[in-house]
């Protein structure tokens, strides 16, 4: 079986060989320069242990780089503007989100000669609203809940202008070959949300599901992926109709089994890798027995990719690493 073969299987409910493995995003700037002295590059890292999915990602600057304007935007001046990149042309397929840190959409689409699938991450309206207010590389988290509470008419119309753009990018993914696309839309942090469940139902989801809905009509898979704790809309993300989320942080609250119950069994669970407790703290044989519990508690209970819950960070000891993946695959045939 193929890794395109067994990730599709996975997200259509069907029987497979092992569970697919996957890294998640990329790798930050210092571990990337390590695994590259030891492998020669990422590439062959993921050759070596056994890794199924390649990811690109779309750009998340609809309106223009940071440093294109000479200052964050007014919302209604948001409102008025049209996008500097065109979400319906080739071109942004071409396009690195953040300089060569990730796949382009053209380069991610290579590997399907390799018989791997292409996950294609594009960004939510609550995640490009932050990116508006960007200054000095941090995101306008702050700035985009003001106006969630200040301007809530406003901002609703600037979630859907955002929306309509980004189903649009995503649809130009399609179109060329992706086989899944990630909605990458930030919504919880320690064990709460950003924001309250009734503004999530009120400004969020409405958006959100201009974007879901669109995707829904190619038949691609959607993942949608949240840092956080979003237990307390679980309800609301099943009724989006996503076919899958990550990464479910027990570091940020959330359950393996609470998710699983809400979501049913014909939702796909990514993750198990947590990128902030496990990587990072723990020793080769420490992580080794923490992967053996995330296969304990997700191999069996329903549709399951492994994957780090977000991008591998410099702190991460590559030995760590090494052991999480060789581990995994142990673990992974049915």
């Amino acid at each position: 079986m193929t890794s395109r073969e067994r990730v599709a299987q996975v997200f259509q409910g069907k029987e497979v060989d092992r569970v697919p493995l996957n890294v998640f995003a990329g790798w930050n700037p210092g571990v990337r320069k390590r695994v590259n002295q030891k492998y020669g590059d990422v590439d062959q890292f993921c050759r070596e242990f056994h890794i199924d999915v390649v990811t690109a990602f779309l750009p998340r600057f609809p309106f223009g780089r940071p440093e294109e304007l000479t200052e964050p935007q007014e919302l209604d001046r948001y409102l008025n503007m049209e996008p500097a990149i065109d979400p319906c042309s080739s071109n942004i397929l071409d396009i690195h989100c953040d300089g060569d840190l990730f796949h382009s959409v053209t380069e991610a689409l290579e590997y399907q000669k390799q018989n791997m699938p292409v996950f294609v991450n594009v960004w939510g309206i609550f995640e490009l609203s932050q990116f508006l207010w960007e200054k000095d590389g941090m995101p306008g988290t702050q700035e985009a809940l003001m106006n969630m509470i200040a301007e809530p008419e406003k901002m609703q119309k600037v979630f859907y202008k955002l929306a309509e753009w980004t189903a649009a990018a995503a649809e130009s993914a399609i179109r060329a070959g992706a086989d899944v696309i990630e909605l990458s839309d930030d919504w919880g942090q320690q064990n709460t949300m950003l924001f309250s469940p009734k503004m999530w139902w009120d400004m969020i989801y409405p958006a959100a599901k201009i974007v879901v809905d669109t995707i829904k009509k190619y038949d691609v898979p959607i993942v949608l992926h949240s840092d956080g704790d979003v237990s307390l809309v679980l309800e609301g993300i099943k009724k989006l109709g996503v076919n899958g989320l990550h990464p479910v942080q027990e570091s940020a609250g959330m359950s393996f089994e609470k998710t699983r119950q809400v979501l049913g069994k014909s939702v796909c669970i990514m993750g198990g890798l947590d990128t902030v407790t496990a990587l990072p703290s723990m020793n080769v044989e420490e992580i080794r027995s923490e992967v053996k519990r995330v296969f304990s508690h997700l191999k069996n209970s329903g549709p399951f990719i492994f994957a780090g819950s977000h991008m591998f960070q410099d702190d991460a000891p590559l030995a760590v690493i090494e052991a999480a993946y060789e581990t995994a695959y142990e673990l992974a045939p049915f």
